[in-house]
C-alpha cells in the first residue's frame, strides 16, 4: 500500500507537466512584486473573496492580472483584488451563502473535499477556524489557490493534490467535512460516503450536495455514457430520497435537507474568465432538460451528523 508521501510526490509531479509547468513559472513571478506593495492588505468577505492592496501599483495590478489571465478556466469565485475582478463560470457564492447559516466552524478542523480552487476555504476563514484542509487532484486548481493564498497567507489554510480516496491517509478526525458536487462522479457513492463518516469524529458533520432527478421513488439515473449536461464521467444522479437513503445506509444520523435549488444561469454562465462552454450551452433551448435529454440540473444540500 502506498504511503501519504508517496502519493503526494505522485501527485505533486503533475506540476511539472509540460501543460503545467508554464503556469507555475507564471505564478512564481509574484515573487517579484515589491515587498512595500503588498503591505496594508485588507481581506474582506462578501460575495466576492476582496483583497485589497493599498500599496499596490497600477504596474503591479497589470502584473497580478496577466498572471491571473495565464490560470484560466477560473471555475469557481468570484475573486476581487483592487480593481482587479475575477468573474468566475460558477457564482459559488449562491451555493455558499445558502450553506452558511448551517456551518458552525468556530475552532474546528475543517475538509473541503473537491475544492477546486479554495474560494469555499477562503470564505469559511470569516468564522475563525482552527484549520481548513481542501483536497483536489487538479492541478490547475492547486495554482488558482496558491495564486490567492500568496496574498492571504493565511495558516490555517492547506491545500493537498489528493482526492476523497486519499481520506484515509491523511489520519486525521475532522470536525466537519464539505462533499460538494463529488459524488455523482464517484462509481461507488456509497463508499465515498463511508470514508467521509469514518474520517469524521463522533459528533463530527458533513455537509454534502448532489444533483437529483425528481421523483419519490428509491431510485437514481445512470446516465448513457456516463455523460450528463455534457460533464463527463457521472455514474449515479438519485432521487432525494435515495440521497437521503445513502447516508443511513453509512450510519448518519440527524439527516438535515437544507435545501434543493436549480441550477440558472445566474449561478452558472460564461465570463472571459470561464471556458467558452456553460450551463446555457449543456440545456436545450427551453432549458428543461440537458443536451442528452434528462432532466435539467438542480442540487439538493443535506446536513448529517455522526
Amino acid at each position: 500500500m502506498q504511503s501519504l508521501k508517496e502519493i503526494q510526490a505522485k501527485r505533486n509531479l503533475a506540476l511539472t507537466h509540460k501543460h503545467i509547468a508554464p503556469l507555475f513559472e507564471s505564478l512564481n513571478s509574484l515573487q517579484s512584486l515589491p515587498q512595500n506593495e503588498l503591505g496594508n492588505a485588507t481581506f474582506s468577505f462578501d460575495d466576492f473573496i476582496n483583497l485589497s492592496l493599498p500599496n499596490l501599483t497600477e504596474s503591479s495590478l497589470h502584473h497580478i492580472t496577466e498572471v491571473a489571465k495565464t490560470l484560466i478556466p477560473w471555475r469557481k469565485g468570484p475573486f476581487k483584488i483592487n480593481s482587479l475582478e475575477i468573474l468566475s463560470e460558477w457564482n459559488s457564492a449562491i451555493k455558499y451563502n445558502i450553506l452558511e447559516p448551517h456551518l458552525n466552524l468556530q475552532n474546528k478542523i475543517i475538509g473541503d473535499i473537491g475544492c477546486n480552487n479554495g474560494y469555499y476555504m477562503f470564505r469559511m476563514l470569516k468564522e475563525n477556524p482552527q484549520k481548513i484542509i481542501g483536497l483536489d487532484p487538479m492541478p490547475l486548481c492547486k495554482l488558482q489557490f496558491d495564486f490567492m493564498q500568496f496574498f492571504i497567507q493565511d495558516s490555517r489554510l492547506n491545500f493537498e493534490l489528493l482526492g476523497i480516496e486519499d481520506l484515509p491517509f491523511l489520519d486525521i478526525n475532522f470536525d466537519i467535512l464539505l462533499c460538494l458536487g463529488v459524488l455523482y462522479h464517484r462509481k461507488s457513492p456509497i463508499d465515498s460516503i463511508k470514508t467521509i463518516y469514518n474520517s469524521l469524529k463522533q459528533g463530527g458533520e458533513a455537509i454534502f450536495d448532489s444533483i437529483i432527478i425528481e421523483g419519490n421513488d428509491e431510485i437514481a439515473l445512470c446516465p448513457r455514457n456516463k455523460r450528463y449536461a455534457k460533464m463527463p464521467n457521472v455514474y449515479f444522479i438519485p432521487t432525494l430520497k435515495t440521497f437521503i437513503n445513502w447516508l443511513e445506509f453509512c450510519g448518519f444520523k440527524e439527516i438535515t435537507h437544507i435545501a434543493t435549488l436549480k441550477t440558472g444561469i445566474d449561478e452558472q454562465r460564461k465570463t472571459p474568465w470561464s471556458n467558452a462552454e456553460s450551463l446555457e450551452d449543456f440545456l436545450t433551448p427551453d432549458k428543461t432538460k440537458t443536451i442528452e435529454g434528462y432532466p435539467a440540473p438542480q442540487r439538493a444540500y443535506l446536513k448529517a451528523k455522526k
